[in-house]
């Protein structure tokens, strides 16, 4: 019984020596697929990032953990930065930098795929064979339009998620994806950013009283603050559109009220 023994472990062994080396020629195979794919598109190639997957904590993003970016893809779309980088071996993302920020987040995913972790998201209802969720659903119902919906039925299904964060749009696709599927992904990702440009911005500090002061000069108003007036605007108040901050300086947005309810379906 002893050599059986001792021949069934060795078997064992040289079978797990095997998948070891087939599993390292498969990640190897998929990081010069990548970077040659990074070259035919004038991005730059790093083979892996610790900071990168810090940026984000939404979408499939919440349900890795601390983990590293592998085959990291950077370049510029249109002028705005553009990564793709696989997490392990869970997904393939895609992310696009948004030139307006928000902080109402918008999750778009297919139906078969889990619901958000997240407490602060809720369901807004159905589009085609995918479901929506947003942290503001007076926001979101806005941004879910025709549009929206023609989208929603014509985006591959690679795209399992679609999902932004403040001044990030980003979308998750199979490990197993393809080099034609990453190109689908980056003209997913650039629709989908496009459709979000209807929700509010992020508000800047010190922007109502920017506002206002112009309002005065422009009404050749004295530049000494002056007691308000009943007829007149309360302070802290302009019909000033918002204007663009920089990046760095924004603030955070309270989430809404759960009351518990459930909002009506947009299935089209």
């Amino acid at each position: 019984m002893v050599p059986l023994w001792f021949t069934l472990s060795a078997l064992c062994f040289v079978g797990a020596a095997v998948l070891l080396y087939i599993d390292l020629d498969k990640r190897r195979g998929l990081g010069r697929r990548r970077k040659s794919w990074a070259k035919s598109h004038g991005f730059d190639y790093e083979s892996e990032s610790d900071e990168i997957v810090k940026r984000w904590k939404r979408g499939v993003m919440s349900t890795v953990g601390d983990v590293s970016a592998k085959n990291v893809v950077l370049g510029q779309i249109r002028g705005e930065a553009v990564f793709i980088f696989d997490l392990e071996d869970v997904a393939t993302v895609i992310a696009l930098h948004r030139k307006v920020g928000t902080n109402v987040v918008v999750d778009v995913r297919l139906k078969d795929i889990k619901e958000p972790r997240e407490s602060d998201i809720w369901l807004l209802g159905a589009i085609g064979p995918r479901m929506v969720y947003s942290t503001n659903l007076d926001a979101a119902r806005r941004a879910c339009d025709r549009r929206m919906v023609t989208f929603a039925h014509a985006a591959p299904d690679c795209a399992e998620i679609m999902w932004n964060e403040q001044h990030w749009t980003l979308v998750s696709m199979p490990i197993t994806s393809t080099r034609a599927q990453w190109d689908e992904g980056l003209l997913t990702v650039r629709q989908f950013n496009d459709l979000l440009r209807v929700l509010p911005p992020i508000p800047q500090p010190g922007q109502n009283g920017v506002a206002g002061q112009a309002i005065a000069r422009r009404g050749g108003s004295p530049s000494r603050p002056l007691a308000a007036r009943p007829a007149e605007l309360p302070a802290g108040r302009s019909d000033a559109p918002p204007g663009r901050g920089d990046v760095g300086r924004f603030t955070q947005q309270r989430p809404p009220v759960r009351n518990g309810r459930q909002s009506a379906h947009y299935q089209r």
